[in-house]
């Protein structure tokens, strides 16, 4: 196969490949259908060559590397690509930002509940009644001072 080092990645959705064009296939799997045409597919660590035909499908695995081109010289192919969906864990690692903002906010949350239940476990112990998350959050930056009705800061 003619592989060239800068071949074309192709993400996902339908599309005709010319004569000559190659297009590495991402590496995080999916199912690969011809739709017109003959294609001609190489994978990594697979000593042989492959030919799809119109109306073929091939699924690719996790990692696996794989270029594709039309089989004719003069032809051009028609094809699908519909890659794997990251489960959750590789879709908050593909997006490290987008990631590390998730974990950010699950663990602000986390510790506003702890807040919370300490503001309040305070206050119960004081013998004050229910208060409110907000009050309860306050109290507990406050370092648990609570203002005392009347008083000012």
């Amino acid at each position: 196969m003619n592989t060239k080092p800068k071949e074309a990645v192709f993400h996902g959705g339908t599309r005709r490949l010319l004569p000559g064009q190659a297009l590495r296939l991402p590496r995080r799997g999916g199912e690969l259908t011809v739709l017109r045409g003959r294609l001609w597919l190489t994978r990594d660590k697979d000593p042989g060559d492959h030919f799809i035909s119109a109306g073929q499908r091939v699924r690719l695995g996790d990692h696996e590397n794989a270029v594709i081109e039309p089989a004719q010289s003069t032809r051009g192919v028609s094809l699908h690509w519909e890659p794997r969906r990251p489960a959750l864990a590789g879709a908050l690692l593909a997006r490290p930002l987008n990631g590390a903002a998730f974990l950010a906010f699950v663990a602000a949350r986390g510790f506003a509940a702890l807040a919370r239940q300490a503001a309040a476990a305070a206050r119960r112990a004081r013998g004050h009644g229910e208060i409110s998350d907000g009050h309860a959050l306050f109290v507990a930056l406050e370092g648990g001072r609570a203002r005392e009705p009347g008083r000012r800061c």
